[in-house]
């Protein structure tokens, strides 16, 4: 029987571009949760204001294969990593994508409490405010 993967978690940000619009999002969601489900990847996806804000749990290395797509998506720019490195347990185990359209001031929210990005490496997970908004968030769409 095969050793099982690491799991890590991804958390990043990203502007969208202008070709991102509720139909293309909906597609988008649609089929990322088709792959998730398959490469046993969850988490959940947040969009306002023209920006993405995502967080990825899955193993190595499906998540760095995927999150190098996720560079490549001409959908949105400017990705930055706030977040990646190895977890215990998932944070979103029954959701291959949860996805929300929020307002801004959620997303600030959310923002004020996000890590700083590293050139290099593994950088620390979301701090615990973060992580328990993301949580809580993900309770209410049930």
């Amino acid at each position: 029987m095969p050793e099982p993967s690491t799991l890590y978690s991804l958390l990043y940000r990203s502007e969208a571009s202008r070709a991102v619009h509720e139909v293309t999002l909906t597609t988008l969601v649609r089929k990322a949760r088709l792959y998730n489900q398959q490469a046993r990847i969850t988490g959940m996806l947040l969009y306002g204001k023209g920006q993405f804000l995502q967080l990825l749990e899955g193993p190595e290395p499906v998540l760095s294969d995927l999150y190098a797509r996720i560079n490549d998506d001409k959908r949105h720019y400017d990705v930055t990593t706030l977040s990646y490195g190895p977890i215990e347990l998932r944070a979103f185990g029954r959701w291959p994508l949860a996805y929300a359209a929020v307002d801004a001031a959620f997303l600030e929210r959310v923002a004020q409490c996000l890590p700083r990005p590293a050139a290099v490496g593994l950088t620390a997970p979301p701090c615990p405010e973060v992580a328990q908004l993301l949580r809580d968030f993900a309770r209410e769409q049930d």
